[in-house]
């Protein structure tokens, strides 16, 4: 019986040299690359990445908030006069000097044509003078008197439609100085982002550095690319255009151009 040949295991070793033309730039640029390892960089964009508010910015953000906090006297002087005409205070005579001024007035060209027609018949101040005289200023007084309270009634619903409206037009203010907290709260947000990214950076750093240089070195890592981005806050929001959103409220009232006007006075100067 033969024996067979055992196989053996042979090791081949292969090793890449650099370029002839190469070797005089490698132990200097690995010299660069540990002085750029032991330095102190990269460092953090030095500045602030936000931006402060504006002069403007900041004028307009506490006019806004004084506005908010005083209120607006329109619909101060808007819930007062609905409340008035819920509470019926138009519906008497006496509570309305134009609406008297004017029965007076028309009371006495309706007596100066009554006494007038029965003084040229040679009846004045006979008792059908005065029969036919009270009768007149009765149908007047029930024509402008009738005709006032039928428009204050008509008022008082179409109040009763606006009076909750205008209740929620008080929390505008509350919104408005809502507003302007969080416009300030973005930007104390925006330097707490820039001190963490700075923070970060620094914890960041020594890994970013050694990675950097064993590449450099050759080693198989990754690299990294450091760059610098500007913290952004959202500005488009706005505290203005409260005087369309008012007129389109207001034209859902139901109350016609009255509630439209009404509305966009009211939401203009909430």
């Amino acid at each position: 019986m033969s024996k067979g040949s055992n196989p053996t295991n042979v090791t081949t070793t292969t090793s890449t040299d650099p370029s002839d033309f190469i070797k005089p730039y490698l132990t200097p640029a690995m010299d660069d690359a540990q002085s750029l390892y032991q330095s102190t960089t990269p460092n953090f964009f030095p500045n602030a990445t936000y931006v402060n508010f504006s002069p403007e910015t900041d004028t307009a953000l506490q006019l806004a908030s004084n506005r908010a906090i005083q209120g607006n006297p329109l619909l101060q002087s808007s819930q007062s006069e609905i409340n008035k005409i819920l509470s019926g205070d138009y519906l008497s005579p006496t509570s309305n000097p134009y609406l008297q001024s004017n029965f007076n007035q028309m009371a006495g060209d309706v007596a100066s044509n009554v006494n007038s027609y029965f003084t040229k018949a040679g009846r004045f101040g006979s008792g059908a003078n005065q029969e036919i005289l009270t009768e007149k200023l009765g149908e007047l007084a029930n024509k402008v008197y009738g005709d006032n309270y039928a428009t204050e009634r008509a008022n008082m619903v179409n109040a009763t439609a606006l009076a909750p409206q205008l209740g929620e037009m008080d929390y505008n203010d509350i919104a408005k100085l809502q507003a302007v907290g969080q416009e300030r709260e973005a930007l104390e947000m925006a330097k707490l982002q820039d001190a963490i990214a700075r923070y970060d950076y620094e914890q960041q750093k020594p890994y970013v550095k050694l990675n950097q240089y064993l590449g450099q070195l050759g080693a198989n890592v990754p690299t990294n690319t450091v760059t610098t981005q500007p913290v952004f806050r959202n500005t488009g929001a706005g505290l203005l255009g409260g005087a369309m959103q008012g007129y389109n409220l207001g034209s859902n009232f139901g109350m016609g151009g009255l509630g439209a006007i009404a509305g966009g006075l009211l939401g203009g100067f909430a």
